[in-house]
């Protein structure tokens, strides 16, 4: 489980993300105190945190050749999980 910065509402929800349109990362947390210390570092304004599931990444990764990955903790560990990694 990962708490993602979003905008908009319901099934309309879009992520934050970065790189480009054929080969980005979406930025993920850990946790809620990440998500606060996250949104202050990237100086985030309307965007919300929103649980998303192991299982949605994994079949992002699955389906969205653009998708490359996730940045967990950007504000802090920066850490890159693979979009192989991601694939249950």
């Amino acid at each position: 489980m990962y708490i993602c910065p979003t905008i908009g509402e319901d099934h309309e929800k879009d992520f934050l993300v970065t790189g480009s349109l054929d080969d980005f990362k979406i930025i993920v947390f850990s946790n809620m105190d990440e998500y606060e210390k996250g949104f202050e570092y990237l100086e985030l304004v309307d965007y919300k945190p929103t649980e998303v599931s192991d299982e949605l990444f994994s079949e992002l990764a699955k389906n969205d050749d653009a998708f490359s990955g996730l940045i967990l903790d950007i504000h802090s560990d920066k850490k890159i999980i693979t979009k192989e990694e991601l694939i249950i």
